[in-house]
């Protein structure tokens, strides 16, 4: 008779397994039908490895990534298996399908205000269901396995477009004590600085407007920022997106350049930087200091010295809002960034030229 004490069994651990194994199942399926195909990414120092079921994400998910494309690797530190139900003609496992009509029906209950799906995870497992978009991601910690699925790639969000992947890799990152934070970048070979503030504040704007100068440009809505063993920020996307008519009338030399014209009126209109300005683009900047973009409606850009703690209330509230699983680790992360370098607000001028020219000033200053 076996003796083993079931008191000690994770019950619930094991019941996770056998949740991503049935989700995990759909993806294996979709493969047999339609193959799949493997794209490779360097993030933050780690190779990360797409599996796309069929062709139809891949125009979607990967151009956003396509300037840290890299080498394939046989082990790479995180495999994502991505596939819809639509292009491939698969449908989810029973379980698996049940589970998310459930959540559609009861999505008040079965799902928390930023779509984690309640009860489903744990150290090891996270996972969360879009309403709406149908979206559904898995990550298993141990294993450095994600699952990404959704009804129809045609469906695609225009949020998802421009920055894929996002919760998985935020949760994921979070474990190799890497930062994923709402932030842009940009910088020179003396450095590069962080420009951090909610949405509206002027961070793409700033970033924008570094394209017309001698800067690099490292990133214009989400980075990734490390503190080990100096402050330094990792480019994610080469997504930079214009809000509104406002911005076309600023930068009128990128409205040819926009990818999504045909949806403009219900999305901000996106600009692939790796297509039309790859010259621009690095992947990895030592941060020499953080900026905190205000707009003023004045000519000229200036720089007046700010707290870490300015920093800190431009940078954490918007980070923390909008990444699931982003809590008192991130906090702990960002605080200790903005301690490490110097903080400055940055009133943006209506002379746009001015604005790379004031940032340029400042890093060889620092």
């Amino acid at each position: 008779m076996n003796n083993r004490n079931y008191s000690e069994v994770d019950y619930h651990e094991v019941d996770l397994v056998n949740y991503f194994q049935t989700f995990y199942l759909g993806f294996e399926r979709a493969v047999k039908v339609v193959d799949s195909t493997d794209s490779f990414y360097n993030l933050g120092g780690a190779t990360i490895r797409v599996r796309f079921a069929g062709s139809a994400l891949i125009p979607q998910l990967t151009p956003a990534l396509a300037h840290l494309k890299t080498e394939p690797v046989e082990q790479p530190d995180l495999t994502i298996c991505a596939w819809d139900s639509a292009s491939t003609g698969v449908k989810l496992p029973l379980m698996a399908s049940s589970l998310l009509d459930l959540l559609r029906f009861d999505c008040w209950n079965r799902l928390d205000t930023r779509m984690e799906i309640k009860g489903y995870d744990s150290e090891r497992f996270q996972s969360m269901f879009h309403l709406g978009s149908n979206l559904f991601n898995v990550l298993d910690v141990k294993e450095n396995l994600a699952l990404y699925w959704t009804d129809d790639a045609d469906n695609m969000p225009y949020w998802e477009r421009s920055s894929p992947f996002r919760n998985l890799l935020d949760w994921w990152m979070s474990h190799r004590d890497l930062q994923y934070v709402h932030a842009g970048a940009v910088g020179n070979k003396d450095g590069g600085i962080l420009l951090v503030g909610k949405s509206g504040s002027g961070k793409s704007s700033t970033a924008l407007a570094c394209l017309k100068s001698d800067l690099f440009y490292t990133g214009d809505d989400y980075c990734l920022v490390g503190t080990k063993p100096e402050p330094c920020v990792y480019s994610l996307y080469n997504t930079a997106k214009l809000k509104g008519q406002e911005d076309l009338e600023r930068f009128p030399h990128l409205e040819p350049f926009i990818s999504n014209r045909d949806r403009i009126f219900d999305e901000k209109a996106m600009i692939f930087i790796n297509q039309h300005f790859p010259e621009k683009i690095v992947d990895k900047l030592p941060i020499k200091a953080i900026l905190v973009p205000t707009v003023t409606g004045k000519p000229d850009t200036r720089v007046k010295k700010a707290s870490a703690i300015v920093a800190l209330k431009a940078l954490a509230p918007s980070t923390i809002l909008q990444l699931p699983k982003t809590g008192e680790s991130a906090l702990e992360r960002m605080t200790e960034l903005v301690k490490q370098v110097p903080c400055y607000i940055l009133e943006l001028g209506t002379d746009i030229p001015q604005i790379p020219q004031t940032i340029s000033k400042l890093l060889s200053e620092l």
